[in-house]
């Protein structure tokens, strides 16, 4: 398996550190956040400390009552068939390059319904020391959401990471 789900949380911290990826994103009080793909919860269990409210959707339950537990909603759903509600924020961590190959035109139109604003997508660079056999490069997920009339807020690069935050544009040319 070639996710980070299930790698001890230190470890994972020093390639991707929630709190920095949170404030870095700007989550705030206001915003309702999703975490697509949430897994474990690595992101959310930051996000919720920071967030007016959180969402995890996985296709997997098997953390939900973890998640519970600490305020965090959960919802077990497959992304490229229906992203139930609406957020401030919808967050991607190392699940876009999955996506994309699975179902690109349903989830993209799913996750353009879920995001009232912001969308924010995590990914594996060109770095191989770890990680999926096959990766999306950055400029790759912005030609994906600017079709969408999302504009490239913010772009970070980590060591084997990139992090790339859009705004929805307005639909006034």
């Amino acid at each position: 398996m070639h996710h980070m789900h299930g790698w001890p949380s230190e470890f994972r911290k020093r390639f991707t550190d929630p709190s920095d990826i949170a404030e870095t994103l700007g989550i705030n009080k206001e915003m309702d956040v999703l975490d697509l793909g949430a897994g474990e919860g690595f992101f959310s269990k930051e996000f919720v400390k920071r967030a007016k409210s959180v969402t995890a959707i996985d296709v997997d339950d098997y953390y939900f009552k973890e998640l519970n537990s600490m305020g965090i909603i959960t919802i077990k759903a497959d992304a490229c068939r229906e992203i139930p509600g609406a957020y401030d924020l919808v967050f991607m961590a190392n699940v876009y390059h999955d996506l994309v190959r699975e179902c690109k035109e349903s989830v993209l139109k799913n996750i353009d319904k879920a995001s009232k604003r912001y969308v924010a997508v995590l990914d594996f660079n060109e770095k191989r020391l770890f990680g999926p056999p096959f990766r999306v490069p950055k400029q790759d997920v912005v030609n994906d959401f600017s079709k969408m009339m999302f504009k490239l807020k913010l772009s970070k690069d980590y060591e084997y990471h990139y992090l790339l935050l859009f705004e929805r544009g307005s639909s006034s040319p």
